[in-house]
């Protein structure tokens, strides 16, 4: 089971498209970033500190004199997993002063795609509020807090989503103002790891908090047939639940706080090395690799899913080894032991005390030794595992996914199985892993 921000993703989201809505909202765009921007600054998801991140460089180029690192003040700040933020947004008066003449285009965006409203248009400065009251999210927490999302906002947002791209709104002093569409590129090598994990017998499944629309986008590229969208942090562990009660040996992959309950609760949790602490002491297995010749080569190595597919393969070999070992080590004291106890010294064949000794240590040692040839294991390359999958990876189509959202078909879900999962070695689970 894999995560999609981050893990499948690269995690760097950056804004593509600001679309104002000015015959609702009468609001000009600088006032819009300015205040977006101070909200999201106090934003630890991904999606946030992108959607700050461009807020501070629009700003900053509009007014080099004015750049800083604080665009304004926030309070009452306020983060629900899955829908959006709240909070009161102050001290931003000063970026609300435009120079001039002020028409500009936001870097990305055509002039379809913004409002190109100068601030001191349709408002007198004079009559700014002290503090702005500022939602930021989804459609369903727009609704939650009573805004109305029209028809060719919608339209707008689900144009976005379908190419794969996050949309969020945005609501200022009650009033639906604006849409932000931010897009995250998928991993080079996620296709091959999910061809590769679905060729070793593998069901992989994504899920994410993300929209539908959003989620099926990514999975179609990666080749992923099932996809739980919409899913709050709560519902990652509900899953899993599910999944083990219906007999499925998970490991759940990710690498933000809100994935580190489904890391703890699954078979196995694996994390992403470039992930947060939390999830890393979460999990079970953490994919980092060192002495990388540089900063960027060594984040990329710890981002490799590929990783997760080495894992495996090394489980499997471990397993592997300890049943050899232990198969070896019984045959060798089924003949031995009757040897030294004098069963066949009527035929002649007698064991001296310090050969039965020296054969005792050498069963040791051979098992010792065995055991440490897995110290020679190295990890299949990308390339031997492209020539593998050449001509049988392939994207997929909207209507070959599966898709879920929330907790979606949970109650459909069959009668769990008589008995119970014991507790095994982590290396077994892993090596008879029903679902990733």
């Amino acid at each position: 089971m894999f995560d999609k921000t981050g893990t499948i993703t690269n995690g760097v989201p950056r804004v593509t498209r600001v679309l104002v809505l000015w015959e609702v909202a009468r609001m000009p765009l600088r006032r819009i970033l300015a205040v977006v921007g101070t909200a999201e600054a106090s934003s630890e998801h991904p999606l946030g500190m992108a959607v700050a991140k461009h807020c501070k460089e629009v700003t900053e180029t509009l007014s080099p004199e004015l750049a800083s690192d604080l665009l304004g003040y926030c309070q009452d700040f306020q983060a629900v997993p899955g829908c959006g933020i709240s909070c009161r947004v102050s001290s931003v008066e000063h970026l609300l002063q435009p120079p001039p003449e002020e028409r500009f285009l936001l870097p990305g965006a055509t002039t379809d795609d913004s409002s190109l409203v100068a601030a001191g248009e349709g408002e007198p400065a004079g009559d700014l509020p002290l503090s702005f009251a500022v939602l930021i999210g989804n459609r369903e927490w727009m609704r939650r807090n009573g805004h109305h999302v029209g028809a060719d906002v919608d339209a707008a947002m689900c144009s976005h989503e379908t190419k794969g791209q996050t949309a969020i709104l945005v609501a200022i002093d009650g009033v639906l103002c604006a849409m932000l569409a931010i897009a995250d590129t998928v991993k080079a090598e996620s296709a091959l790891a999910v061809h590769t994990l679905t060729s070793m017998g593998i069901e992989v499944v994504m899920i994410t908090g993300d929209n539908r629309r959003t989620a099926n986008a990514i999975a179609a590229q990666v080749g992923i047939r099932k996809v739980y969208a919409e899913v709050l942090p709560s519902h990652k562990v509900a899953k899993v639940q599910e999944l083990q009660d219906r007999g499925r040996r998970v490991a759940m992959v990710g690498d933000g706080v809100n994935d580190s309950p489904a890391l703890a609760l699954a078979d196995v949790g694996i994390a992403i090395g470039t992930g947060t602490d939390v999830a890393i002491e979460a999990a079970d297995i953490v994919l980092i690799r060192a002495n990388a010749s540089a900063e960027r080569v060594f984040l990329a190595a710890q981002n490799n899913l590929l990783d997760v597919v080495a894992s495996v393969e090394l489980s499997k070999k471990t397993v592997r080894r300890i049943r050899t070992n232990f198969v070896f080590a019984l045959i060798y004291n089924l003949v031995g032991i009757p040897i030294a106890a004098g069963v066949f010294m009527p035929v002649g064949l007698v064991l001296q005390p310090w050969m039965g000794s020296a054969a005792m240590a050498a069963s040791s040692v051979s098992v010792v030794l065995s055991s440490l040839m897995l110290k020679m294991y190295k990890k299949t390359s990308a390339e031997v595992y492209e020539a593998r999958a050449q001509g049988h990876m392939r994207s997929l189509r909207s209507s070959q996914i599966s898709a879920h959202a929330g907790l979606e078909g949970q109650q459909r879900s069959p009668a769990p199985l008589s008995g119970t999962i014991q507790a095994r070695d982590r290396y077994s689970l892993l090596e008879d892993l029903n679902v990733l």
